[in-house]
This record gives C-alpha cells, sequence and structure tokens, in this order.
C-alpha cells in the first residue's frame, strides 16, 4: 500500500493504542490546562494518521476487486 503521508513504519494498530492511551489519560485529568490542549493536538493527529491509513486501505481493496471484476469480464 502507497502510504504517501505516513512514515514507513507506521502501524495503525500501535497508533490506535496510542491514541486510546491519550484519551485514558485526559479523562483521569490533568490539572495543567497546556499539557491537556498538548495532549488534544496529538491525539488528533493520530486520529488522522490512522484515517488516512484506513482511506489508503480502502481505495487499495477497491483496486484489488475492480482488477477481479475485470478478470472475470473477460
Amino acid at each position: 500500500m502507497a502510504k504517501t503521508n505516513l512514515p514507513k513504519d507506521f502501524s495503525f494498530e500501535e497508533t490506535l493504542t496510542e491514541v486510546q492511551k491519550l484519551v485514558a489519560d485526559m479523562q483521569k485529568g490533568v490539572s495543567d490546562f497546556d499539557h491537556q490542549v498538548s495532549m488534544f493536538k496529538k491525539g488528533k493527529a493520530l486520529i488522522a494518521d490512522c484515517h488516512s491509513y484506513l482511506n489508503e486501505a480502502e481505495m487499495e481493496i477497491k483496486q484489488l476487486i475492480n482488477g477481479q471484476l475485470e478478470d472475470l469480464a473477460e
């Protein structure tokens, strides 16, 4: 899969786990507002990476399915 905007070593599962940890930490509450904002920004960026990865995976699956359908039509 061509991961144009993602690092080569990107792992969807690891990133999702990191997002879940951030959410849990934010739910516990942190006295430092700036730290809360920083965690929110990091979580938002990680979610965007996951979304991008899933979009790319969906496009690749559609291409594979279309290729199979074309093979069947021949």
